[in-house]
């Protein structure tokens, strides 16, 4: 099954008049592309990165498009992942978009995950480091002590098209995190709590949130 078709499905959460948060990524991008087509009246549109901003803008739906600031409330968000566990521990960032991307997803009434199956994994991180934005006056030391204190290595994230780091939207820098092992929930908050620290891509605290797997043999698996 293709992300386009995945994208279709999730479409249809979308009514006439709600603000929708539109997640970063490949499978997102389907999803505003199909968001599109469909041309529901009265929807306002969060994007949670310029690239999403971009899209929208190209595909006719500049209009709907307001930033996180300017709504009171999102009643529908739509992103992909990294990885999925059962227990809807997700693992989000490989675009680099996660901070503005868990504002959005966490304060989303509805928050709805897309992801091919071989995105389903057992644990996190898998196949994935865990991306951690950072401060970039700071981004050494940071790095310095999630090792210390967390073990495994942590690696400052180069760009390709540009020489240096990768640079945010919000202007810092994403250090990759390869832990020793497999991560709890309770990882997220340990991060955040070390100094430098801007946000996390492990996304622990929406497990109300709606997976939807297309998986290998055309159908759609939702939990």
């Amino acid at each position: 099954m293709s992300k386009a078709t995945l994208a279709r499905e999730a479409v249809k959460l979308v009514k006439p008049g709600m603000v929708v948060g539109l997640g970063s990524g490949t499978t997102a991008r389907e999803f505003i592309k199909a968001l599109a087509e469909a041309r529901i009246d009265g929807v306002v549109l969060v994007p949670t990165s310029v690239d999403s901003e971009i899209l929208a803008q190209e595909v006719g739906l500049g209009n709907a498009l307001r930033p996180m600031w300017a709504v009171d409330h999102v009643d529908l968000a739509v992103d992909g992942a990294d990885e999925v566990t059962r227990d809807k521990l997700i693992l989000k960032g490989r675009g680099g978009a996660l901070l503005r991307e868990k504002i959005v997803d966490y304060a989303a009434e509805m928050f709805v995950v897309l992801i091919e199956e071989h995105k389903l994994v057992e644990r996190i991180p898998m196949a994935s480091p865990v991306p951690i934005e950072v401060v970039p006056w700071a981004w050494r030391f940071v790095a310095r002590r999630i090792e210390r204190e967390f073990g495994g290595s942590a690696r400052l994230r180069t760009g390709e098209g540009k020489l240096g780091p990768v640079v945010t939207d919000n202007g810092n820098y994403i250090v990759d995190w390869t832990p020793p092992g497999p991560l709890d929930a309770s990882a997220e908050d340990r991060l955040k709590a070390v100094p430098g620290v801007v946000e996390t891509g492990i996304f622990s605290k929406r497990r109300d949130a709606v997976v939807l797997v297309a998986r290998r043999d055309g159908t759609i698996l939702s939990f």
